[in-house]
């Protein structure tokens, strides 16, 4: 019996070694399962300048909300915040408990600024009730932003770059939202996606295809200097607010078909080496400014069942 016990307590030394002896063989290392059990101790998280080893399960939160027979919420009020941080394994905000699916909901702000993602970072499904704070992140693997809510006044994804895809699909950002010197070397799409604030896509640089089809802008639509490498798709789009779409690099082709425009746009400046499609396009506030484009040819703009309008509507958003 005695060597039994001996045993048992000898495997859970040895075990607990093998993980202290990780963390230290990594200069500022931590292990992720500190990060959750700091949030389930009823604490708010602030590190800065460490490697988080392991893979980073928010659904892990103790804390559950039946939202339905078939979902949960894991949910922290906490505020959460990544300063200069490298993750070596997995971050995602999708979970299972037993039959039901786990998704996260972060009640304060949550940043991950200047955070390098060496893994698959999937934050889908997630809601974000303060301000969300990507800034100068770094995504080595796939990003997936689908299906989140962001609530807060203000969020950031400034100058953060994606080394393959970049989706933010089928989502709703409640507030302005803010990608100024984004850089995507893969695919990117916000197909679905509802932007209720100011959307700033300023010198935004995407190297792959770009997919903003069906998304609605119930304010401005800002993507002045931006370069788009692959296929630009703005197709069944609205706009409510202003489109700035002026001093743009199109190195492909410009889809911009169906869409409709309750305000003034801007194509000035613009250039596109590939057609320019505004077909079944409808711009309520007159015909856009056209100043300066520059295409292959005249007949690489198509304007075919395009409307204009320069009477204003009344509109219900």
């Amino acid at each position: 019996m005695k060597r039994i016990l001996f045993l048992i307590f000898s495997a859970l030394f040895l075990t607990t070694g093998c993980h202290a002896g990780e963390e230290a063989a990594v200069n500022n290392g931590m292990n992720a399962a500190v990060i959750i059990k700091t949030l389930n101790k009823g604490k708010p998280v602030l590190i800065k300048d460490k490697i988080i080893l392991g893979d980073l399960d928010f659904s892990l939160i103790s804390r559950h909300e039946i939202f339905s027979s078939s979902i949960e919420i894991a949910r922290t009020d906490l505020p959460v915040t990544f300063l200069n941080c490298i993750f070596m394994g997995r971050v995602t905000t999708n979970g299972q408990n037993q039959n039901s699916r786990v998704q996260v909901r972060f009640g304060s702000h949550l940043t991950f600024e200047a955070c390098d993602f060496r893994g698959e970072a999937d934050f889908s499904n997630m809601t974000v009730d303060g301000m969300a704070n990507f800034t100068g992140a770094i995504f080595r693997e796939r990003a997936a932003f689908n299906n989140v809510t962001l609530n807060g006044r203000q969020s950031y994804f400034t100058a953060f770059t994606s080394e393959k895809h970049f989706s933010m699909q089928e989502s709703l950002v409640n507030g302005g939202i803010d990608f100024f010197k984004a850089k995507i070397t893969g695919k990117l799409s916000f197909q679905g996606t509802e932007f209720r604030g100011i959307a700033r896509f300023h010198n935004l640089d995407c190297d792959g295809k770009s997919d903003f089809s069906l998304t609605r802008f119930r304010d401005d639509a800002l993507f002045t200097y931006s370069t788009f490498t692959g296929n630009f798709l703005f197709n069944d789009a609205t706009v409510y607010g202003r489109l700035d779409l002026n001093s743009v690099e199109f190195e492909s082709s410009a889809s911009i078909e169906a869409s409709v425009f309750y305000r003034n746009v801007n194509f000035a400046k613009t250039s596109s080496k590939g057609p320019f499609d505004l077909s079944r396009s409808v711009f309520y506030y007159g015909k856009p400014d056209l100043e300066g484009l520059q295409t292959r040819s005249q007949g690489d703009i198509i304007t075919n069942e395009t409307r204009f309008s320069e009477t204003e509507i009344l509109i219900n958003k």
